[in-house]
């Protein structure tokens, strides 16, 4: 077996594309690799106001590509199928569709969107009892830990998804949303004070995303109280409020501590933790 680093795979892709391919042999890396249509779509909407045409364009691409690796993915970790090579990343994978869903509207493809959300959060309700399961029966190697973040994301993301297409959205479907939403959110922020005590891993970009996401999702579900009548209580204001700190906190740090390892006093290929010998290596 060829053993890598995990810090020094997540130098290598951005100073060496060309190993990208190889090392879409792990799980994980492969899983991730979602987020650059997840980005791609979000981009798509910012470009619109200045270019519909190439915008829409990019829109389909990245829609399509996600959908792609979505099926290239499952053919390639699912036969044969390993419990332990199961980590949160396969959430981006199979439920960052979704993200889909969240900017069909600028380009009038909410129906399509809204199809993209059910097909998501059908994958994520296998994919939680997949996940949970695999926690509970193997030892998440050290660097993939703060991945664990991950967790209080895809609730938060379909939600988001839902409100954003849904025609008359269920207030009682939204709340069920919501409310696991925060219990998920609680749990990760119950193992946020050890995880963030571990030594920087790539890993740590985990603590970014699913934050971000909890707060707007949070912050669409009291808008839909709103507009349906109810006066939001000022605890939940103030809920939103904390979450967006947390947050901007999150992605303030995780910013910091790549900066610091990329151009900080750290030799840049810095021994810390190898791959899981569990997982496929290049």
């Amino acid at each position: 077996k060829t053993e890598h680093n995990i810090i020094d795979f997540g130098a290598y892709v951005v100073m060496f594309p060309q190993l990208i391919r190889d090392d879409l042999h792990n799980s994980i890396m492969a899983s991730v690799s979602g987020t650059v249509f997840m980005t791609l779509m979000q981009f798509s909407n910012y470009l619109a106001p200045l270019a519909f045409g190439p915008a829409f364009a990019l829109w389909v691409a990245a829609t399509m590509a996600h959908l792609a690796l979505i099926v290239w993915f499952t053919v390639r970790f699912f036969r044969p199928f390993k419990l332990h090579e199961v980590f949160p990343t396969y959430f981006i994978c199979y439920v960052g569709i979704v993200v889909a869903s969240v900017t069909s509207p600028v380009f009038g493809m909410q129906a399509l969107g809204q199809a993209i959300f059910w097909f998501g959060f059908a994958c994520y309700a296998a994919l939680l009892v997949l996940v949970t399961y695999r926690y509970a029966k193997h030892e998440v190697p050290e660097g993939a830990r703060p991945l664990f973040c991950i967790y209080t994301a895809p609730m938060s993301l379909c939600l988001a998804g839902y409100l954003t297409t849904a025609t008359a959205p269920s207030l009682a479907f939204t709340l069920i949303l919501e409310v696991a939403a925060q219990i998920l959110y609680i749990i990760v922020l119950t193992q946020l004070p050890k995880l963030l005590r571990l030594p920087f891993f790539p890993s740590y970009a985990a603590f970014t995303f699913p934050f971000v996401i909890t707060a707007i999702a949070l912050q669409k579900f009291l808008t839909l109280l709103s507009a349906s009548g109810f006066a939001v209580p000022s605890i939940l204001s103030l809920l939103l409020a904390g979450e967006t700190i947390v947050a901007c906190v999150m992605v303030g740090y995780a910013l910091l501590r790549y900066l610091h390892f990329l151009f900080g006093s750290l030799p840049p290929f810095r021994q810390t933790a190898s791959v899981p010998s569990s997982l496929p290596n290049s």
